[in-house]
C-alpha cells in the first residue's frame, strides 16, 4: 500500500476540499505510512529526500510550473514557511527538468528545496491526484495528513499541527 493511504476525513472550509488524515483509532498513532522518497535537489545539487531532514515534521508539497493552481500555492508557502523555521519544506516539482524547477521557483521567490521528478514516479509514489498537494509528514515521517489544491495558511497550520501531534 502506497503513502495515500484512506484515513480519516477532517471537515474543512476550502472550497469544499478536506485535509486528510490516516488514523488506526483507539490509542494508536493518528499518523499513517511512513514517507520515503528521495532525488536530487534542482539548486544545489545535493540528494535529499524526508530521511535527511532530520526528526521534525516535514511538509511536502507537490506541483509543477506548468499547473495554474499551483501557482496559487507559492506565496502563502512562503509566508507559512518563513515564520515556521523549526519545521522542514521540500517540494517535489513534478513531470518537467530541473530548470524549469528552478524558474517557477524564482517566480515564485521561494528558496525551497525541490527535487525534479521529471517522470512523476515520486508523485505516483505519493499516490497525488491533483496538483498542487501538500502532504504532512510527522517527525518520523508519517503521513499526518494531506490537503489536494491549493493551500491556504490556516489548512498549512492544520496540516502542520495534525504532523506535530503524529
Amino acid at each position: 500500500m502506497g503513502a495515500a493511504a484512506a484515513g480519516v476525513f477532517l471537515v474543512g472550509e476550502d472550497n469544499g476540499r478536506t485535509l486528510r488524515g490516516a488514523s488506526t483509532g483507539g490509542t494508536e498513532p493518528l499518523s499513517g505510512p511512513q514517507v520515503r522518497f528521495a532525488g536530487t535537489d534542482v539548486t544545489t545539487g545535493e540528494r535529499l529526500g524526508p530521511g535527511k531532514l532530520g526528526g521534525r515534521p516535514v511538509v511536502v508539497t507537490v506541483w509543477a510550473s506548468w499547473c495554474e493552481a499551483c501557482a496559487k500555492q507559492a506565496e502563502p508557502l512562503l509566508r507559512f514557511a518563513s515564520s515556521h523555521e523549526e519545521t522542514a519544506f521540500l517540494a517535489v516539482d513534478t513531470q518537467e527538468d530541473a530548470e524549469a524547477a528552478r524558474a517557477f521557483l524564482e517566480a515564485g521567490g521561494l528558496s525551497i528545496p525541490t527535487i525534479a521528478d521529471e517522470d512523476g514516479h515520486i508523485a505516483a509514489k505519493l499516490g497525488i491526484r491533483e496538483l498542487p498537494t501538500t502532504i504532512f509528514l510527522t517527525d518520523e515521517h508519517r503521513v499526518a495528513g494531506r490537503w489536494e489544491g491549493p493551500a491556504g495558511v490556516g489548512r498549512l497550520r492544520a496540516g502542520l499541527a495534525a504532523a506535530r501531534a503524529g
